[in-house]
């Protein structure tokens, strides 16, 4: 098939801007992905900073002295594998009671009635259900949940991460006051509240 001039530059055109299409919808996706990761590194300082402003934290270590402390992720391990190599260099103790970072599903959290961490990191998103039951877990058993996913501190989640001129700690109030939970007046002061 011969093209006229003028129509294969108009080929030509159209496929470099198909190219340039696709590279763009590829790039803002990593973009995306990099924003979340931000997120999530980011809100693994604060959640370790919440977790060391639980005033309750002594009474929450295992048999062994420990502090177990939860990675969430919903079906895929990878991030939260990472996540656990980043908390076991930069969050060995609290208040010199040693931690012990885990790995866990939602499902297999969910399914273990004796089932016991300190506080929850969630790693990945999990879906509505699963979100509802880690939150009544979080308030039943008076333990910080954490997520650095946005929407997740408003459908009940205790602490997130509020992203606007400044990074804050993100509160839901609501939680705090039904969990019980102690938390130092300095954390709760610097924090944004979701009522």
């Amino acid at each position: 098939m011969k093209l006229g001039r003028g129509k294969t530059k108009t080929f030509a055109l159209q496929q470099f801007l198909l190219l340039m299409l696709m590279l763009l919808a590829g790039n803002g996706l990593s973009q995306a992905d990099s924003f979340t990761e931000r997120r999530a590194h980011v809100g693994l300082k604060l959640f370790r900073t919440l977790v060391s402003a639980d005033l309750e934290i002594n009474n929450k270590s295992n048999a062994q002295g420990v502090l177990p402390i939860t990675l969430l992720y919903a079906n895929k391990d990878e991030q939260a594998k990472e996540y656990q190599q980043s908390l076991q260099q930069s969050f060995k103790a609290v208040k010199k009671i040693p931690t012990e970072i885990e790995t866990l599903s939602a499902v297999q959290m969910l399914n273990n009635a004796e089932f016991k961490t300190a506080a929850i990191f969630i790693a990945q998103p999990l879906s509505k259900s699963e979100l509802n039951k880690v939150i009544q877990y979080g308030i039943k058993h008076r333990i910080i949940i954490f997520s650095p996913f946005e929407g997740d501190v408003e459908q009940g989640v205790l602490g997130g991460l509020s992203v606007q001129a400044t990074v804050r700690p993100l509160i839901n109030k609501h939680t705090l006051n039904k969990s019980q939970l102690s938390i130092k007046p300095f954390y709760l002061k610097v924090a944004k509240y979701y009522e």
